[in-house]
């Protein structure tokens, strides 16, 4: 549109100077400077459209602009002197305040305060008459600066449009590393998920498929010696064999922790409560306090937390009763899983065969940004407590 704009006040003015070229003094020069003008004027829209806006100008167009401002002026000021149509020669000065300030910016308004002058000394000194000169002079230099406002708008719209470009760019490879970091972060937490559940099958399953091994073993030799002592290595073996189905329906659960957590949390909690009484007899009275919701991520971790430390619970405490507290409230929240079992010195047992969940435990803890700690005395239970870093001020 702009470019069409500049044609036709150049069209324009052509023509009207074919009109009068009969009452012309000096036609032939007139023609041989709009000529000039025309030739010079189509240049620098080719080259302004090459570099897409004169703002982004290479070094050619930072020496050739204002070499092409000056030849113009020189030519329009040269045709000004020209009468009867001088008056409509000043309008050419329109095109060249547009370039002026879609390449300076702000500064090319000085190019325009440059080109009034040199459009109002020819009018002014014309027979019209100096007032009129004057008048013209403020008219049409009003124009320039009129047009030259449009042209620093379109300036500031295409610079903007330009980093508008650049920040969807950047957005764009943020958006693609975004979705490699969270491709990565399935794939350790997935090849996590596949370590915990080895650590589990080393200290559950696989040691009870053991010992069903050597039950097995001991009833084939029973056999040829001491029949009488087989059935009790049937028994044996059927007990282990219910331990395994039960390890294992345990291991299968805490694969499916969205399912657990699809509910709130609390609820959630008081199911799992519900499942270890009908599968172990294990009493866990469950015990909320405040009503801040989480994250589904947090809460799933949370829940995972409560159930591992309920089968160490059913596992290794001895004990038929445990109490779970919840504290959900803004600035403290927490999970408590405490026992009154059989209990542990924390640092010398976290390595024994057996307490391989502990280490799981913490590891979702710190996944969360929480923080674990265990309390526990041989004959006095335990109690282990996951609790937000902020809370505790905890780094």
């Amino acid at each position: 549109m702009r470019t069409t704009g500049v044609f036709l006040i150049y069209a324009g003015v052509t023509l009207r100077c074919l009109v009068k070229l009969s009452q012309m003094a000096h036609p032939g020069r007139s023609i041989v400077l709009l000529g000039i003008y025309g030739v010079l004027l189509i240049f620098e829209e080719w080259r302004t459209h090459r570099v897409v806006r004169a703002a982004e100008a290479p070094d050619f167009g930072a020496v050739f602009h204002p070499i092409y401002l000056i030849l113009q002026s020189v030519i329009i000021s040269g045709l000004l002197f020209t009468r009867p149509t001088q008056d409509s020669y000043a309008l050419l000065f329109i095109p060249i305040s547009l370039s002026a300030v879609l390449f300076y910016g702000k500064h090319g308004f000085l190019w325009i305060a440059a080109f009034t002058a040199a459009l109002a000394v020819p009018l002014i000194t014309a027979h019209t008459g100096w007032r009129l000169g004057v008048i013209l002079a403020l008219n049409y230099g009003g124009l320039c600066f009129l047009f030259g406002g449009y042209a620093y708008r379109v300036r500031k719209a295409e610079a903007a449009r330009r980093e508008n470009q650049r920040m969807f760019g950047e957005l764009q490879v943020a958006h693609g590393q975004l979705r490699e970091s969270a491709r990565q972060k399935e794939e350790l937490a997935a090849e996590q998920e596949r370590n915990r559940l080895a650590r589990e099958l080393h200290d559950s399953v696989t040691q009870t498929v053991f010992s069903m091994t050597l039950t097995v073993q001991a009833a084939r030799l029973l056999l040829e010696r001491d029949k009488s002592r087989v059935a009790g290595q049937f028994q044996r073996l059927e007990e282990l064999t219910a331990g395994a189905l039960r390890e294992i329906q345990t291991l299968v659960s805490a694969l499916r922790p969205a399912q657990a957590t699809a509910e709130e949390l609390p609820t959630a909690l008081r199911r799992l409560a519900a499942e270890r009484w009908a599968r172990d007899g294990l009493q866990v009275t469950v015990e909320v306090t405040g009503d801040r919701k989480l994250s589904e991520p947090t809460a799933a971790g949370l829940y995972l937390i409560a159930q591992e430390a309920l089968t160490n619970v059913t596992r290794h405490a001895g004990a038929n009763a445990v109490t779970v507290r919840l504290r959900l409230v803004d600035d403290d929240a927490s999970l408590e899983v405490e026992d009154g079992g059989r209990g542990f010195v924390p640092r010398a047992g976290a390595s024994e065969r057996g307490h391989l969940g502990l280490a799981g435990m913490a590891e979702r803890a710190r996944e969360l940004g929480w923080s674990l700690t265990i309390e526990s005395q041989p004959g006095r239970g335990t109690r282990i407590r996951v609790a937000e870093r902020a809370a505790r001020g905890v780094e």
